[in-house]
Formats: structure tokens, sequence, C-alpha cells
């Protein structure tokens, strides 16, 4: 059995979460005033391209750097993820979505039955 869990992001959630983990990586970011932000799905899956003073210079963030600048956004306003979930970053219809599988037949998950009796418990 697996769950799936989507979070869906606005534009604006989506750049101050990569505008957070620049300033927290010490990354240094263009001069001037963001003008756009633009999502794309690939080859390389998806990217974010902020785009400074009306497209004089632009920032592309890969999809591995999204994902974590996503999953800090949601750790900062406290959103439960799981830990040992998988994480991924779609586009849905131009929105960045962050999209957990949870997988439940795992072993470590499964309470034994034996270990239950071991410890005296009822099944």
């Amino acid at each position: 059995m697996k769950e799936l869990r989507c979070i869906l992001f606005t534009d604006r959630e989506v750049l101050v979460a990569v505008l957070d983990r620049k300033r927290r990586l010490k990354e240094e970011l263009p001069l001037g005033q963001i003008s756009g932000l633009r999502m794309d799905s690939g080859d390389e899956g998806v990217t974010c391209t902020l785009s400074y003073d009306q497209g004089r210079e632009t920032v592309t963030v890969p999809e591995n750097e999204l994902q974590a600048a996503l999953i800090s956004h949601c750790m900062a306003r406290k959103v439960p993820l799981p830990v040992d979930a998988e994480k991924n970053v779609h586009l849905i219809r131009g929105r960045a979505t962050l999209m957990i599988t949870m997988n439940f037949n795992k072993a470590a998950r499964l309470v034994h039955v034996a270990a239950a009796e071991k410890r005296g418990l009822p099944n």
C-alpha cells in the first residue's frame, strides 16, 4: 500500500523558497530587481528560472536545488514531511508540486506479531 501526498506552491512561495535557500548557502545573487519567474519541465526535470531587470540576467535553479528549497520552505513553516518518503518535484498546470510517496509495505514499518507476543501485547 502507498500513500501519495501533493503540495502545490504558488510562484511567490517558490520564489521565497529559492531566495531563502540561496541566502542561507551564501550564494551570490545578481543585483537588481526580480522581474519574472518561469517553471519548465524537460529532460533534466523541473527547472526554475529567475529573471532580473526585465531579463538582463537570469538564474536557473535545477530540480535538485528546487526540491531542497521547497522542502526547507515546508520545514520552516512546520509542514510535516515524512523523512523516509520519496520526494519529487513535478510541474502540474504550471505550478511547482512536491509529490511525496510513502510506501507502507516496508518491513521497518510493520509490527511483527512475534515481537508483540514477546512483549506480552495483544495481537
